[in-house]
């Protein structure tokens, strides 16, 4: 399982240097920062698992719909 999800590596590299920016905002020492981090992490991983979990499919759905041209499609 967590094979799937080293794709998303990069962006989990990304998403933890910007919850540290983020949270150096609103820190006012460094247990703050700590626990502010860690809070904006999980919410970064939850929204990556429900994205695979739940919209993926929806997304590509949605795509292909949009991205179709039915009057091309039945000339073929």
């Amino acid at each position: 399982m967590v094979q799937k999800y080293v794709k998303y590596l990069p962006w989990g590299i990304l998403a933890a240097i910007s919850s540290y920016l983020e949270a150096t905002n609103y820190a006012r020492n460094s247990f703050d920062l700590f626990y502010l981090t860690l809070n904006f992490m999980i919410v970064y991983i939850a929204i990556i698992v429900f994205y695979e979990r739940v919209l993926e499919d929806k997304c590509k759905e949605l795509f292909t719909r949009v991205m179709s041209n039915p009057k091309k499609d039945k000339q073929a």
